[in-house]
């Protein structure tokens, strides 16, 4: 292949997704503000490393962004050294962050000024994205221009199972900020059930198998081992998906849509964090409310009051 891919931002998400490309033969160009992680990714045959988000869009076409939040994006995008300074007109960025659409809009805006189109692809999976892309099982909600989406396809296909094209630009975003509520939600409240069932000495097992055939199916009675295996990991940071949820409380806000839900969600997620850290893996949220029950998904009784 003669494309250049460009990747901004090389965490779990952003490494393997610069190793897939390179497998597949694109040209990969690859920058991270942690030199050892670009260091990393250039390991791989067919990445090449760079010092600043301006040289990787000075050769690339199609520039992947993988950043933690909106501002990171906006530094990598319109900071000094940042890919403005390097696109040539015509430009795509796909941008897979987790972000604030009215930013990204913004972000977007400033770079339409030079030339540079913009796409947001953002990412979930059937069992979470880190754990979804290295199967090429990605699942992308996408926002943007028809022909920006086109060609920005075959690179999305490459990493996933499934590309929805949801709306114009931004409207990725949204629906992944309404998945991560209601997956949340009902990862809360799957946790909450089957604590009691343990409580009363019932197989959480079998009892998350009846849910997920009968009404109450959700992520976690489909994957119970998830729950159940002791210091499992969901591959997502516990900050990052109440960062997500704060961006869909103030946006329901925003849209004038009650948040009933979503706040309450919200605020459980900053009492995870507050117990367990920012960068503590999402399924720490389970050890905190087994801690709350006083009992174990296996059904052991825990010490306390």
């Amino acid at each position: 292949m003669s494309e250049h891919v460009g990747v901004i931002g090389l965490g779990s998400l952003g490494a393997n997704m610069a190793r897939l490309l390179a497998e597949d033969g694109y040209a990969v160009h690859a920058y991270d503000l942690d030199p050892a992680r670009t260091a990393a990714a250039a390991t791989t045959p067919g990445v090449t490393g760079h010092n600043s988000s301006r040289a990787v869009a000075e050769n690339s076409t199609l520039v992947l962004l993988s950043l933690p939040q909106s501002e990171a994006v906006a530094a990598a995008c319109l900071g000094p050294g940042g890919v403005i300074e390097g696109a040539a007109r015509g430009l795509l960025v796909v941008d897979t962050t987790s972000g604030y659409p009215e930013r990204t809009r913004e972000i977007a805006a400033e770079l339409a000024a030079a030339g540079v189109r913009y796409v947001d692809a953002a990412i979930t999976g059937e069992e979470g994205g880190a754990k979804a892309l290295p199967k090429r099982a990605l699942t992308f909600s996408v926002g943007g221009s028809e022909a920006d989406v086109a060609q920005a396809r075959p690179v999305l296909d490459r990493m996933a199972r499934y590309v929805f094209h949801v709306g114009p630009l931004g409207a990725g975003q949204i629906v992944k900020m309404v998945n991560n509520m209601v997956s949340s939600a009902a990862g809360v409240a799957a946790i909450e059930g089957l604590l009691m069932a343990a409580k009363h000495g019932i197989d959480v097992k079998m009892a998350a198998q009846v849910l997920d055939k009968g009404t109450g199916m959700n992520f976690f009675c489909r994957h119970p081992d998830f729950m159940l295996a002791p210091g499992f990991e969901g591959g997502f940071q516990l900050g990052l998906m109440t960062k997500d949820l704060r961006h869909m409380s103030e946006f329901a806000r925003r849209s004038d849509v009650p948040a009933l839900v979503t706040d309450h969600i919200f605020h459980l997620f900053e009492l995870f964090v507050r117990e367990q850290g920012y960068g503590a893996d999402i399924l720490r949220q389970v050890d905190v409310m087994q801690k709350w029950a006083g009992v174990q998904l296996d059904g052991t009784l825990l010490e306390g009051p």
